[in-house]
């Protein structure tokens, strides 16, 4: 049951919090959202998301990369009382904007400088001390056994089983032993990024984040680039690499690196569409994936 207007008021008055603005807001695919204004600030509750998601997002807020707009988390946790209890909730700064993946190409242009600084600000943020990272080959050779990938196979037609092998077996010999590892989001569209006024304005949804190698965000753009072509991928990668040219580096000259992470991406979300049986976009996945193989 989606909570109405009435018990969001109650529970925000519970933590102290002004109701009078309290408006409902386009959600995302786990949670509800709430947009509310607390004096100055404007704030949103979203309701329902994943425990571990939320605590993504405050533990990014405080890792805080130099440069990278990321929303303040004011308080996260599970509701205890009342009619939502059980709920798990998070309150955070409001981003203005639109989404990313929404601009037109000479919006996108404009942005392009900002996202490679962001981008380049993510390759220097390595894991903060005692934060325990799990080897990057590793991550990406156990696609396919995820805790919440159980039971994918049994829910599979064959031919997507079929690709599915062969791409994972396609990443066995591609995936580098060693790669520089630092924060990679993970997630860049799906209203993850918000733009206004030629700038980007935040970037939330931190829970697909992990510490592996910068150039799979790079990826993340180019995999789902079929459908966001107003987003001038190449344009990005020109930026990029000035930038890398400028300390002496060149990720993109080892082809099994790029091509390690677009492959990863395509056999994760084949089984994502596999679990929440989105056909139309399981079959542009699993067309996707087979360019690379």
């Amino acid at each position: 049951m989606s909570p109405n207007l009435a018990q969001v008021r109650a529970l925000l008055e519970r933590r102290g919090f002004p109701t009078s603005s309290v408006q409902p807001l386009e959600g995302g695919a786990w949670s509800t959202a709430f947009a509310f204004d607390s004096g100055q600030d404007a704030l949103i509750l979203r309701l329902g998301g994943s425990t571990e998601d939320y605590e993504a997002d405050a533990f990014i807020a405080r890792l805080r990369p130099d440069g990278v707009p990321i929303p303040d988390v004011l308080a996260h946790g599970t509701i205890d009382s009342g009619p939502l209890t059980g709920t798990t909730y998070a309150i955070s700064a409001r981003v203005p904007g639109t989404a990313l993946e929404r601009v037109s190409r000479p919006q996108w242009s404009v942005l392009v400088p900002q996202l490679a600084d962001i981008l380049e600000s993510l390759r220097h943020t390595p894991a903060p001390a005692g934060h325990r990272a799990q080897d990057w080959r590793d991550h990406l050779l156990q696609v396919g056994s995820y805790p919440w990938q159980e039971g994918w196979r049994e829910r599979a037609v064959p031919a997507a089983v079929q690709l599915f092998d062969h791409g994972l077996d396609r990443l066995r010999t591609t995936c580098p032993v060693t790669v520089p590892v630092s924060l990679v989001h993970a997630d860049w569209i799906n209203r993850n990024v918000h733009v206004e006024d030629g700038r980007i304005t935040g970037i939330f949804d931190w829970g697909c984040y992990r510490f592996g190698d910068h150039l799979y965000d790079l990826a993340w753009l180019e995999f789902w680039a079929p459908w966001h072509r107003n987003l001038d991928l190449p344009l990005l990668v020109r930026e990029l690499e000035s930038r890398w040219h400028s300390v002496g580096i060149a990720p993109l000259a080892d082809p099994d690196r790029r091509r390690a992470c677009l492959l990863h991406i395509g056999l994760d979300h084949i089984i994502y569409n596999i679990l929440h049986g989105t056909t139309q976009s399981l079959l542009g996945t699993m067309n996707r994936l087979a360019h690379y193989l």
